[in-house]
């Protein structure tokens, strides 16, 4: 009987992680879509960083930040009480730091996609900056922001290389399902390794699936 271990850490890490980035995200997302200086253009490359880095030096970049010995990773042990190399922590702030790029993108694109003058109209009824926020952006951006979020879950999920750096494989610790595909093909058990992949392969195919569901009517606007 197959050991669903490797499947629940890696739920655990996607939900943990794409919590964090959902909030993150839509924060950030409303502090940049209407600017466009420089520093708005420098922090944006930043966030995108990781969709172009390969996700070993993410790993590495993120194994020396939080090093027990460097001043982040000794504020998250000591202070925090949460450990980062080789445990689960380590696993979720990788996942968060890969999947955020893709939550960011997809939230501040349906942001920017409102009609700039029905903001503009709200604001000369003088509705606050936060009521426009919560009751015009956020429910218009709605299918945005959940597509951003179904990405980044099924890019948590199928995180590998900087999970591997920061939290190593550890069995019934940070096993997730990549990492335990890999070593089960590694060990030769590939017929053990199938399974998993068809779970993966599944997933990725139904969110995919859900997104285009989601953007069938801009699909066919476009048309």
């Amino acid at each position: 009987m197959a050991d669903f271990t490797p499947f629940w850490i890696s739920i655990k890490v996607a939900v943990i992680s794409t919590l964090i980035v959902t909030i993150l995200g839509i924060f950030i997302s409303k502090w940049l879509y209407q600017r466009n200086g420089v520093i708005a253009r420098i922090l944006e490359s930043i966030i995108v960083l990781p969709i172009v880095l390969p996700p070993t030096v993410m790993g590495f970049i993120l194994l020396i930040v939080f090093s027990p010995r460097s001043f982040v990773g000794q504020f998250f042990a000591e202070v925090l009480h949460l450990p980062v190399v080789f445990t689960l922590t380590g696993a979720v702030i990788a996942s968060v730091i890969v999947s955020f790029p893709l939550m960011y993108q997809h939230t501040v694109q349906g942001f920017r996609g409102i009609d700039s003058k029905m903001l503009n109209t709200a604001r000369t009824m003088g509705a606050s900056e936060g009521k426009i926020f919560t009751k015009l952006v956020l429910p218009l951006s709605k299918r945005a922001i959940l597509s951003g979020v179904m990405m980044s879950f099924a890019r948590a999920i199928g995180e590998f290389g900087a999970t591997l750096m920061v939290a190593g494989y550890i069995p019934n610790k940070t096993n997730t399902l990549p990492l335990e595909i890999y070593f089960l093909v590694e060990q030769g058990k590939e017929h053990q390794a199938w399974l998993w992949v068809l779970v993966l392969v599944a997933f990725a195919v139904t969110v995919i699936g859900t997104i285009n569901i989601l953007n069938h009517d801009r699909y066919k606007e476009v048309d």
